[in-house]
Parts: C-alpha cells; structure tokens; sequence
C-alpha cells in the first residue's frame, strides 16, 4: 500500500483537474489526457530524486509536468496548457494562504511583521532545503534572493523549464495579493537568472 504522503497529492491533484481542464475539454479528451498523465507520472516517479520531507511541492510539480505533456500531445498549446496548471496549483493552494495569513494575526496586528513572519514560517516549513536564500535589508516591506529553487531545477531537467512560470512563479502574485502586498520581481533562476529578486511591498498602516 502506497504511503498516504504519496497518494494526497494525486488525489487532490485529480479533483483540482476536473476544473481545469477537465470541464473545458470534451469528456473523451479529458479521460484520455488524465490516462496518459498517469502514465508519465509513473515512468517519473520512478527517477524522481529524494529531498527533505518540506519540499513536497515537488510532487505537485511532478504531476503538473505530467499533465502538461499529456494536455500538449491532445494537441493543447502550452501557453493554454501552462495557464490550465497555473489554476489548478492555485485552487490547491489557495486555502492554505489564506488560513496562514489568518493564524498570523496571532502573531501581531501589523501587516509588515505578519508578512514577515508569514515568509519566515514558509522557509521553514515548506520551502525547505535545497531551497536557499538570503535576507536583505528592506526599508519597508521585506527583500530576499533566492539562490537556488528546486522547483525550477526540476522543471528544466524535465525539458519544461518555461512550466515553472505557470506551475509556481505566477502563485507568488497570487499569494501576495490575498495577503494585501504587492510583489516587484525582475528576475528569475527559471528564466535563466543568478537569483529571484524577491521584493514585497507593504502598505502604510
């Protein structure tokens, strides 16, 4: 029997995909796509490589790349392919931002120690190692760099390196949004950078 660590994340994988796109694609497609999107993700699993138990994005990562091959050879372009994944991701993720942004008015009623606070907590939890940053000096707001993301590592030794965008980039906007700051960033390690500049801004209270 499958590991439930294992099996969470195809479950709710398939349920996010039955939005998006499987209510935009006629029901044959829809059944062929998520077949062949079973098929690659086995023949992925078995070469994933292991790391640290906080970066279980990486299998979400992994079924969205399934998912994107399997939507492209049904003949779906990647642009809609890849906007597709970016609604799945967030529908999965979405919750779990905005209940974090919830607990964190326990940890203090300004919104710049909240954010802070709510960037610490997801650097120590989930985007663990071999993800690596470093902290800068902000004059309001919070700035990092990160210097390695397995996520987009992943997606360019799958051959999908323009994935990233869509599968987790994009999510950061998001992210930022609902929590009411806005995110500056002009570079990527998945497009080609040395770093993510990340740079939140806080509004004044």
């Amino acid at each position: 029997m499958k590991p439930l660590a294992l099996l969470l994340p195809r479950i709710v994988f398939h349920r996010a995909a039955q939005t998006q796109p499987g209510a935009c694609l006629p029901a044959a497609t829809a059944s062929a796509v998520w077949a062949r999107t079973l098929e690659i993700q086995g023949e992925m699993q078995r070469s994933r490589a292991g790391h640290s138990p906080g970066v279980n994005l990486l299998r979400y990562m992994q079924w969205d790349c399934a998912l994107y091959r399997a939507l492209q050879e049904q003949g779906i372009g990647q642009q809609q392919a890849g906007e597709w994944i970016e609604q799945i991701n967030w529908q999965i993720f979405a919750p779990a931002s905005a209940l974090a942004l919830k607990v964190s008015r326990l940890r203090s009623r300004r919104l710049p120690a909240r954010i802070k606070w709510l960037l610490d907590t997801l650097f120590s939890l989930v985007f663990t190692r071999p993800f690596r940053r470093t902290n800068l000096p902000a004059a309001a707001g919070v700035a990092f760099d990160v210097q390695v993301c397995p996520l987009a590592s992943y997606l360019r030794e799958q051959g999908a390196p323009e994935l990233t965008h869509f599968a987790a980039c994009s999510l950061d906007y998001r992210m930022a949004k609902d929590w009411g700051v806005s995110l500056q960033r002009t570079q990527t390690l998945a497009g080609g950078a040395a770093h993510c500049d990340f740079r939140f801004s806080v509004p004044r209270e």
